[in-house]
C-alpha cells in the first residue's frame, strides 16, 4: 500500500474531524460575517452581512455532524444541488433555504450522483436532486457557474466564500491545480486559494470542519456564479491552502446527469443564439369540443448551443390539452399553462413539440407561444385558431347532451334543435326571434306540393346533410332518397345563420310520405 503524506493526513483530519468552528475568518465579527440572524431558532437575513447585496438564497443547509452543524449545499437548477461527495446529505435528508422574503422552505433529498475524475474514479464533487423542484413562487434562486475561456483567467479573481452555519468571508483564487487527497477522496481538479497567516487580508478565511460542500462564488454582473465546492484544507504550512472541487472543470459530466431531468448547468456568460418558431395547425376544420393537433418546431438558427430551452403554451380558458410533448422535452405544466423544458438544442438544428387539445367554444381562439433559452431572451408569438361551432358546443350546457335529449320538453330533440335553429334550453316551436316554424312544413299551393325546412348556411362546414326522403308506408326500411321528385328548389335567407329551403315536388300520383333526413358527421 502506498504511504500517504503527512499533509494528506492533516487535510483529512481537519475536514472530517470534530473541530467546533466553521470558516476561520480574519477579523471575524458576527454582525458582518454571519449570513443569518437567529439561525438555530428563527432564521432571518442579516442586513449587515458582508455579502448582503448578493442573492444567495440558493445556498441551503442540512443538519449533520457532532455537535450538529448546518452544512451547505448549492442549487444549480430548480431541482439539482452540488456539494462535496465526502460530506453529502443522506437520501431523505431535509435541506432548508431562506427565501428572499425571509421564509424558511424545506425540501427533501431524492438522489445523489458522484462526478467522476479523469481516471473514471469518484471525485469529491457530487450532484444531488430534490424530490420536488423549487418553484418560482418559493423565491429561491439557483446559481450559474462562471464559464471563462481558460483556467488562467480564474486566477486572482475575488471570491465570496460561504461555510457552515451561514458564515461568509472573502478569498482570492490563487490557481487551478489537482487535489491529491486522503483514501476517501480520489484525484479531483481543484481551485486553490491561500490564507497568509502572517498578513491575511481583511475578511479572508480558511476552511474548518463542517465547511465541506459549501460554495465559493465569483461575481459576474452582480450574480454569484459558483466556481468551487469546499473539499479540503492544508494548515501545516504558510500559507494555509483551501481546496475547492473546481466546478467548471466538471461541467460536461454535471450536464450529463442534469439532462436526465431536462436541465443543464447555466452559464454566467451565456453567449447568444437565435430561436424561431414554426407553427402548424391540423389540416381541415377545427370544431368546438373536438380534439385537434398543433405541431411546433423550435429552430436554433445559429451554431451556438441553445441551453435550458423553455416552451410555454397558453390557450383560452376552458381549453383541455389532452397530450403534449416531444423527444427530449420534460413537462412542467401548470393549471393554466402547458410548459416544458429541454436541456439543449444543438446549433443549426430543430426540436419538435406537439399538442392535442380541445377548445370548447366557437370563435377565434388565440394560441400564445413563448420560447426561450439561456442564450435567447423570451419571445412570444400569437396565432389565431378559427374554431367553428359544433353539436358538442351547442349542447354543452344541457343536462342531457345526447342527440335525443330534450331538456326543454318541447318535443324537439337536441339534434333537430341544432340543425333547424332551435334553442335546446327554451321550449319553443319557432326559430328564436321569428314566427318561422322550427320543423319542416309540407303543404299544397295551387295544386303544387311543397316541403320547406330551415337549413344552416354553413351546413357543409358543420358536416350536416339534409336529404329529402319518401316512403309509401313509413315502415322501417322503406324510406328512400326522393331527390328525383324535386322539380324546383328555392332558397331564401332568414337571418345570418339560417336559410329557408323549399322544394316543389312532382311525380306524386300515388300516396307518399315525405321527410327531411338530417345526418351529422362531426
Amino acid at each position: 500500500m502506498a504511504m500517504l503524506s503527512p499533509i494528506a493526513y492533516l487535510m483529512f483530519f481537519l475536514m472530517l474531524g470534530e473541530a467546533c468552528h466553521a470558516l476561520v475568518v480574519n477579523g471575524y465579527n458576527s454582525n458582518k460575517h454571519d449570513r443569518f440572524l437567529n439561525l438555530t431558532t428563527n432564521p432571518s437575513h442579516n442586513p449587515d452581512f458582508i455579502h448582503a447585496s448578493v442573492d444567495l438564497t440558493g445556498v441551503g443547509w442540512y443538519l449533520a455532524g457532532i455537535p450538529t452543524q448546518r452544512r451547505g449545499v448549492t442549487m444549480v437548477s430548480p431541482i439539482h444541488f452540488v456539494g462535496a461527495n465526502h460530506a453529502k446529505p443522506g437520501i431523505g435528508a431535509s435541506i432548508h433555504f431562506l427565501s428572499s422574503t425571509g421564509v424558511v422552505k424545506t425540501f427533501t433529498v431524492a438522489s445523489h450522483s458522484i462526478i467522476t475524475n479523469s481516471l473514471n474514479q469518484d471525485s469529491d464533487l457530487m450532484i444531488g436532486t430534490l424530490t420536488s423542484a423549487i418553484k418560482s413562487t418559493d423565491i429561491i434562486s439557483f446559481h450559474p457557474y462562471l464559464n471563462l475561456s481558460s483556467n488562467a483567467r480564474y486566477r486572482n479573481k475575488p471570491m465570496l466564500m460561504l461555510g457552515k452555519d451561514g458564515l461568509g468571508a472573502s478569498q482570492t483564487v490563487d490557481r487551478i491545480g489537482t487535489l491529491a487527497a486522503p483514501p476517501s477522496i480520489n484525484l479531483t481538479q481543484a481551485l486553490i486559494s491561500e490564507y497568509d497567516t502572517n498578513a491575511p487580508d481583511a475578511d479572508d478565511a480558511y476552511f474548518n470542519n463542517g465547511d465541506s460542500g459549501s460554495p465559493s462564488f465569483i461575481l459576474q454582473d452582480g450574480i454569484a456564479a459558483i466556481v468551487g465546492v469546499h473539499s479540503l484544507v492544508s494548515t501545516n504550512s504558510n500559507p494555509i491552502l483551501n481546496y475547492d472541487s473546481f466546478v467548471p472543470h466538471y461541467i460536461s459530466k454535471l450536464n450529463s446527469v442534469m439532462a436526465q431531468n431536462g436541465y443543464r448547468m447555466t452559464k454566467a456568460i451565456p453567449g447568444s443564439t437565435t430561436l424561431d418558431l414554426d407553427h402548424e395547425l391540423q389540416a381541415g376544420i377545427i370544431r368546438a369540443g373536438h380534439p385537434f393537433t398543433i405541431n411546433l418546431t423550435i429552430n436554433n438558427v445559429q451554431s451556438t448551443l441553445a441551453e435550458n430551452t423553455k416552451l410555454i403554451n397558453s390557450f383560452p380558458s376552458g381549453t383541455l390539452v389532452s397530450s403534449s410533448g416531444g423527444n427530449g422535452w420534460f413537462d412542467e405544466s401548470t393549471a393554466s399553462l402547458t410548459k416544458a423544458r429541454r436541456a439543449s438544442i444543438a446549433g443549426s438544428s430543430s426540436s419538435a413539440y406537439g399538442l392535442t387539445l380541445t377548445i370548447p367554444n366557437e370563435g377565434i381562439a388565440q394560441h400564445q407561444v413563448t420560447f426561450s433559452c439561456d442564450q435567447f431572451a423570451a419571445s412570444t408569438q400569437s396565432f389565431n385558431i378559427n374554431v367553428i361551432g359544433s353539436f358538442l358546443s351547442f349542447t354543452s350546457g344541457l343536462t342531457d347532451t345526447s342527440s335525443t335529449g330534450d331538456d326543454d320538453h318541447d318535443g324537439i330533440i337536441n339534434l333537430l334543435e341544432y340543425v333547424f335553429g332551435g334553442n335546446p334550453a327554451v321550449s319553443s316551436q319557432f326559430l328564436p326571434g321569428t314566427t318561422t316554424p322550427l320543423l319542416p312544413e309540407f303543404k299544397q299551393t295551387g295544386g303544387v306540393f311543397q316541403i320547406s325546412y330551415l337549413r344552416r348556411k354553413d351546413y357543409v362546414t358543420r358536416a350536416i346533410s339534409y336529404d329529402l326522403e319518401s316512403s309509401t308506408t313509413m315502415a322501417t326500411g322503406t324510406w328512400s332518397n326522393a331527390t328525383s321528385l324535386i322539380t324546383k328548389t328555392t332558397v331564401s335567407s332568414v337571418n345570418t345563420e339560417f336559410e329557408k329551403v323549399t322544394y316543389e315536388l312532382g311525380g306524386t300520383a300515388s300516396d307518399r310520405f315525405f321527410r327531411i333526413e338530417v345526418t351529422l358527421n362531426e
